[in-house]
């Protein structure tokens, strides 16, 4: 009896606390949700591999084909620059040899027996991609390019990249020149702990300096170089990276960011475009972040401009700049002293290039009065005009016709000031 008492109080309170933890679930869920504290799921990434990593932990937040080898193009020049950085003071010197100067493009302009520093060739190698600096390289540090590959392949079984071979210190297409995706991690992760590396890759912007090689003050020019990262300037925290591009490798990156505190490596090889390449960096880096809390900053808008509404202020004409100069007509102007004012106006409107021109407008206005007298004027004026046939007996609209009507129309000057005066 008291087994069926104790089963019944059992299964009531079972299934009460059954529906209180749903109804939590569903309020909390639905909270959750309204913060964006929802996780997100791996984004699709149309590269053949790719690879997300913690740089400190060493943890892989995501990976696609991350052991598959495949040609890494000059993403390569990592490795290639850490070894040089092992194995070359900063400040030396390199002189160029006939083959680097005419290695295939990406070049940085390095020609046959020119000078340039060891800090700089790395520049010109991490921002350019310039493949002339990556042989000049490789033949001051390892002595040809077949004795520094065999130090690449070495110190990339150290660190770890067991899955890659490299045959050059550029990246050009060869069969047995291979990489990984978790090995490119790996490498870059080693080489960002050289703080020369460091500053190399974060920088956008450059200028070489390349000497002739002729006598210890030879001549020198500069090479201006950028960065082909476009994470630097667009992603908030990027620190660098190197891409890479051969028709076999397309398009390939490795790079690192840090944000609040947390560092994310991204690789991305083979990817079919440019565009598609940067995509799929930047939702790699959102979802890494995104799984530490730190969700991606909010896409920065330009603001839109405000339309004010405004009347357009057009230049005055030259008819309104007449008027304006003229006095006031008296009101008991007829049609015929009317239309010789428009006329006269009209010749006034034309900019004259003498005082002589610009002075009977308003005199021809002041003398509104005297029509008769102004129209017997105009009549002589034109008679000898007439002269030379019909159609020129009309007054001529132009600067000159009007100066000889206003010069033979001219009142005294003491009716002219006068007339202005009231």
């Amino acid at each position: 009896m008291c087994s069926r008492v104790f089963c019944s109080l059992f299964r009531n309170g079972w299934s009460q606390l059954w529906l209180s933890g749903l109804v939590l679930w569903m309020v909390a869920g639905s909270v959750l949700a309204q913060e964006g504290w929802r996780m997100n799921a791996p984004p699709e990434i149309a590269a053949r591999a790719a690879m997300l990593m913690n740089p400190v932990t060493g943890e892989v937040m995501y990976a696609k084909e991350p052991h598959l080898r495949l040609p890494p193009a000059s993403t390569t020049k990592v490795l290639t620059a850490v070894v040089v950085l092992e194995r070359l003071h900063p400040y030396s010197r390199v002189r160029v040899s006939p083959g680097a100067a005419s290695t295939v493009p990406s070049r940085i302009g390095l020609r046959a027996g020119e000078v340039v520093s060891t800090q700089d060739l790395l520049y010109g190698l991490m921002l350019k991609s310039g493949n002339d600096a990556a042989e000049t390289l490789a033949e001051a540090a390892g002595g040809s390019v077949h004795g520094f590959s065999g130090l690449m392949n070495a110190r990339a079984w150290q660190i770890g990249a067991r899955n890659s071979h490299f045959v050059n210190p550029h990246g050009l297409p060869d069969d047995t020149h291979y990489s990984t995706a978790y090995d490119l991690a790996l490498i870059f992760r080693h080489a960002m702990r050289y703080s020369l590396f460091a500053d190399i890759v974060r920088t956008r912007n450059a200028a070489l300096r390349i000497e002739s090689g002729h006598g210890p003050y030879g001549d020198w020019r500069m090479v201006p170089v950028r960065s082909t990262n476009r994470l630097l300037g667009s992603y908030e925290g990027a620190r660098g990276g190197k891409t890479g591009f051969t028709r076999k490798a397309r398009r390939c990156f490795v790079g690192e960011v840090e944000r609040g505190g947390t560092r994310l490596i991204v690789v991305v090889l083979n990817s079919p475009s440019s565009d598609t390449l940067w995509r799929d960096t930047q939702n790699l880096l959102d979802y890494g972040f995104s799984r530490y809390g730190l969700a991606p900053p909010p896409a920065r808008s330009e603001p839109r401009p405000i339309m004010a509404r405004s009347v357009p202020v057009l230049a005055p004409s030259a008819t309104a700049r007449a008027t304006a100069a003229r006095p006031a007509v008296a009101p008991n102007r007829n049609r015929t002293s009317a239309a010789k004012t428009t006329n006269a106006t009209r010749s006034a409107a034309v900019p004259a290039r003498s005082k002589v021109a610009a002075r009977p407008a308003s005199s021809r206005t002041a003398a509104s009065a005297k029509a008769k007298a102004t129209s017997r004027t105009v009549t002589r004026t034109s008679k000898p005009v007439a002269a030379a046939g019909k159609t020129a007996t009309r007054p001529a609209r132009s600067s000159s016709g009007g100066a000889a009507r206003s010069a033979t129309a001219k009142p005294t000057p003491t009716k002219v000031a006068s007339r202005a005066s009231r």
